[in-house]
């Protein structure tokens, strides 16, 4: 198992920063405050709507769209599709998150055809939600992941079938281009105890996203995520404080990147 040495987390995180890049998110209610909050502490900008009569405008004029698929409307679904259309229409790096794939019939038709419109450069979603998009067992309940035994195999699957980047998180995360795995062991168990925190993730790759390519985006957002949820641990005392540390320490390490170590993402040998 080898590691990977070409990728430069602090150079990435220093591009968001320096270009403060606008991120259009068509998220969640239970997380998009925070999504938002996240947004400004790594140096971007957010700007949240899933009203379909502005979704053509605030797609020309971001760096990156996030799709987030945790609460639903007919008015959401069909801002959705505006959105990837004109994504792909503009070439505006998109990232997909299905959250709750596999938990309703609507949420699989939804996202499956979603899929459809090839705009996404990213689908990221936690080890069920990868592995059912991948057609393998899993069990999810709600938009909780409760085990999903291949997930490595998965997230190349499903890189492979969108032509894209497939990220699933977990107590291992791992990245797929549709050829390689990349693994990544790191992060805090009390990001299992706080809601949306698979949602920051969403946020962190957009941002990424807009200043590099899809790999390296996915791959950079999680090594933060890692490396934040392991110091915010060390200064909070529960879930709680936790929750608040993340948004200093996301904005401290992104302030200056070079004055944190960021865990090394691995290359898993093909089966």
């Amino acid at each position: 198992m080898n590691h990977v040495s070409n990728l430069d987390v602090s150079n990435i995180l220093e591009k968001v920063v320096s270009t403060k890049p606008l991120i259009y998110h068509m998220t969640n209610m239970v997380a998009m405050a925070e999504q938002a909050h996240l947004t400004l502490a790594m140096g971007a900008s957010p700007v949240m709507s899933n009203e379909p009569r502005q979704v053509e405008d605030f797609v020309a004029s971001a760096n990156a769209i996030l799709i987030n698929t945790g609460t639903l409307s007919k008015e959401t679904m069909n801002a959705f599709f505006i959105a990837a259309a004109c994504a792909k229409k503009m070439d505006k790096p998109a990232v997909l998150d299905p959250v709750g794939y596999g938990a309703t019939t609507l949420l699989c038709s939804l996202v499956g055809e979603l899929l459809s419109t090839h705009a996404f450069s990213i689908i990221k979603g936690n080890s069920a939600e990868i592995s059912l998009l991948a057609g393998e067992k899993a069990e999810i309940k709600g938009v909780d992941a409760v085990s999903s035994p291949k997930t490595a195999q998965a997230v190349r699957t499903v890189a492979s079938k969108y032509d894209c980047i497939a990220a699933a998180t977990g107590a291992i995360d791992f990245v797929s281009d549709g050829t390689k795995v990349y693994s990544l062991e790191s992060g805090h168990e009390w990001l299992t105890k706080i809601s949306g925190s698979g949602c920051w993730v969403g946020t962190l790759m957009a941002a990424c996203a807009s200043v590099v390519d899809p790999l390296p985006a996915a791959m950079a957002a999680l090594s933060l995520m890692g490396a934040a949820s392991e110091e915010a641990a060390k200064r909070s005392k529960g879930p709680g404080t936790f929750r608040i540390n993340m948004f200093d320490v996301v904005y401290e390490i992104t302030s200056n990147p070079r004055n944190f170590k960021f865990p090394e993402w691995k290359i898993l040998e093909e089966e």
